[in-house]
């Protein structure tokens, strides 16, 4: 039910496509599941909402974890974190944001 949680940006027709799966390695097939890129060479764009929160006086921890499995010479992930205002189907590389790591 990962795609009920996250929204695929469709702001360009060749956006890569996510699936759910393992992977090549892991421990247990089920538990270890997670969503992944499914084609080489393409810009990806998914997005999820969460309550508004604030850490005012308190340490902010953002943590996502990259499982690399391609024996590619260029790429990467990073991860954004966007203003409520962010319109998720129309997400773009100059969407506004206010946090971004990588």
């Amino acid at each position: 039910a990962w795609s009920r949680r996250w929204v695929e940006s469709k702001h360009k027709p060749d956006y890569g496509r996510f699936v759910l799966t393992a992977g090549k390695f892991y421990g247990d097939a089920e538990k270890d599941k997670g969503i992944q890129t499914s084609q080489d060479a393409r810009f990806y764009a998914l997005s999820s909402r969460f309550e508004p929160f604030s850490n005012r006086d308190k340490t902010l921890v953002v943590q996502f974890t990259v499982k690399h499995e391609q024996n590619i010479d260029c790429g990467g992930g990073y991860v954004k974190l966007f203003p409520a205002s962010l319109s998720q189907e129309d997400m773009h590389g100059d969407s506004e944001y206010n946090i971004m790591f990588g």
